[in-house]
């Protein structure tokens, strides 16, 4: 089955990334090798999934810290072996769990332009030979010319750790853990809900002293700085909805700060209240990619809507 790599947009090519390698089609369970077969055999441009460290310098496929919800294993997965690692099963299926070794070897003959987005989940901050561990892992995707590896992790000191080892690592930034919008089913940090809505540690939110706009001005365009060298910002959907409304557009911000840097926006779901109107909101403020579960759904999203624009105007045209 072909799956979309991009939907085009005003006469631009918006990328869609592969969220832990799922399609839409549901067919294999998250960050397997059978859903990485499938998106990379059906045309994908974009894949991500998430890594672990684990025992033994390896990694482990896996969203969570602990192994419950996802395989059959549990506790933490820091603590799991290489060995134990084999032994475990996706949640829901009879695949095993992957390690990214594994997961190294079948796109060692890939040979396509593909860009590998890495979403490490460590964030206790490594010590250096943990960042060299993580480096040696990379070796081999990173040695496939057709393949553009971009490190992304909600701990911007971890991605500082692994570019002072090698300055030419590409990494992404996303700043999540600095300014986000509340979510009472995710807790996380920050924790301080602050006086202007947004989820903020910074002393700007302790007490209202300028609108609402200049406040996300002055923390998106200090944000942007966190991680010099980013090739590409993530934005959380929620965030930039949220900013949009309150008169700030973040990608318009990004742009100004960081020039021509790819913007990426998480995690877009075909299927949730409200699909049809974020997607639109998100495709008018610019972004050049979009993090999803479901490619397929929103491709398909897009090219109705565009045919259903077409059809008005060509009713317009008839009625003029």
């Amino acid at each position: 089955m072909m799956l979309p790599g991009s939907v085009a947009f005003e006469g631009r090519r918006i990328l869609l990334k592969y969220h832990r390698l799922l399609s839409g089609t549901g067919a294999h369970p998250p960050n397997s090798l059978s859903a990485l077969r499938e998106v990379v055999q059906g045309g994908a441009e974009v894949i991500e999934f998430d890594i672990h460290a684990i025992e033994d310098g390896e990694y482990l496929l896996i969203h969570d810290d602990t192994l419950e919800r996802e395989t059959t294993g549990a506790g933490p997965v820091r603590n799991i072996t290489r060995a134990s690692a084999k032994t475990l099963r996706l949640r829901g299926s009879a695949e095993p769990a992957v390690l990214l070794s594994d997961l190294s070897q079948v796109l060692a003959g890939h040979r396509r332009p593909l860009k590998v987005q890495i979403d490490l989940k460590d964030l206790i901050p490594f010590r250096r030979e943990e960042a060299r561990r993580l480096l040696r892992a990379l070796e081999p995707l990173r040695a496939n010319s057709h393949l553009d590896v971009v490190v992304g992790c909600l701990g911007d000191w971890n991605l500082r750790a692994l570019r002072r080892l090698d300055a030419t690592l590409r990494i992404g930034l996303d700043f999540a853990l600095y300014l986000d919008v509340p979510d009472p089913e995710f807790p996380r940090l920050p924790l301080r809900v602050n006086v202007y809505g947004y989820l903020d540690d910074h002393p700007l939110g302790y007490m209202q002293v300028m609108p609402v706009r200049d406040y996300l001005e002055e923390r998106i365009e200090s944000l942007c700085h966190l991680l010099p060298g980013a090739v590409e910002v993530y934005l959380h959907v929620e965030l930039l909805l949220r900013a949009i409304a309150d008169g700030i557009n973040p990608v318009e911000l990004v742009r100004r700060e960081l020039g021509g840097v790819p913007v990426d926006t998480w995690t877009l779901n075909a299927g949730a209240s409200g699909t049809a109107g974020m997607l639109q909101a998100v495709l008018d403020a610019g972004v050049d990619q979009i993090t999803t579960d479901t490619a397929v759904q929103l491709a398909a999203l897009i090219t109705a809507r565009d045919g259903n624009a077409g059809t008005r105007e060509r009713g317009d045209a008839a009625g003029r």
